[in-house]
């Protein structure tokens, strides 16, 4: 396997292990909403905002090592489906 094979097959390990990432703290944000039973509260929009903010930081960085935009929408519209079929079947 040549040396630039191997350095893309690991740019989309690590967008698949940032996913995932992703979805755990998403998960643990609807968690805490379920919790608390309001999102009103500062520290629900300081963790949300602080999610926003990761979300972006990931993506800038996929950009940056190369990732196809359209990977990146696949994954955006694979995390959104995970997360509205979650909060589907559990509320």
């Amino acid at each position: 396997m040549s040396m630039e094979k191997r350095k893309i097959d690991s740019t989309y390990f690590y967008v698949i292990i940032g996913a995932m990432g992703m979805l755990v703290l998403v998960f643990g944000l609807l968690e805490y909403i379920s919790l608390i039973g309001t999102t009103a509260t500062p520290s629900f929009l300081l963790t949300f905002a602080g999610f926003m903010i990761l979300v972006h930081y990931i993506y800038y960085l996929e950009k940056k090592t190369g990732v196809s935009n359209k990977v990146i929408w696949v994954k955006s519209l694979f995390l959104g489906l995970s997360v509205i079929i979650f909060t589907y079947s559990n509320y």
